[in-house]
């Protein structure tokens, strides 16, 4: 299970449209299935970012990597589909035109574990349709998150 506290529509990469309200990012993991061993075990996973302002929030689900560079720093990385619910014709006040409801979902974190079961990680998440709509304006937000493995 995954908690955090992240910069919507960060400045980091571009200059914020939307508002600069920060966003709550929750997410869930399950055990990897047998059938994925394959695709080095990648766990399944949903979640959700909801900004406590007027931005995009969004839902998500996917499939998640972690890696370990030692036995207490490793990476992550994600990959599923998104649904928000920001603009989808033309940009409004409070939105990015986001093209399409359906999006491509990505991010990557690098991580310490505290210990088997406490961590907390730098995380950046990419929300955008990749080009399949005719508008694609992403959402990428940054943050810190804390993990707790059960």
């Amino acid at each position: 299970m995954r908690i955090g506290v992240m910069d919507h529509d960060s400045s980091i990469f571009h200059n914020t449209y939307e508002t600069t309200d920060p966003d709550i990012n929750f997410e869930v993991r399950f055990a990897s299935p047998e059938f994925l061993s394959w695709a080095f075990a990648p766990r399944p996973l949903i979640g959700g970012t909801v900004n406590t302002g007027d931005g995009t929030s969004f839902g998500y689900a996917g499939l998640g990597w972690t890696f370990d560079l030692t036995d207490a720093f490793f990476i992550d990385l994600t990959f599923g589909g998104a649904v928000h619910d920001g603009s989808t014709n033309g940009k409004t006040a409070t939105s990015k035109d986001f093209g399409c409801r359906a999006q491509f979902h990505e991010s990557a974190s690098v991580g310490y574990r505290f210990d088997k079961s406490n961590a907390v990680m730098l995380s950046v998440e990419h929300m955008s349709n990749g080009s399949l709509c005719t508008r694609n304006e992403g959402l990428t937000n940054t943050g810190i998150r804390y993990a707790y493995t059960f």
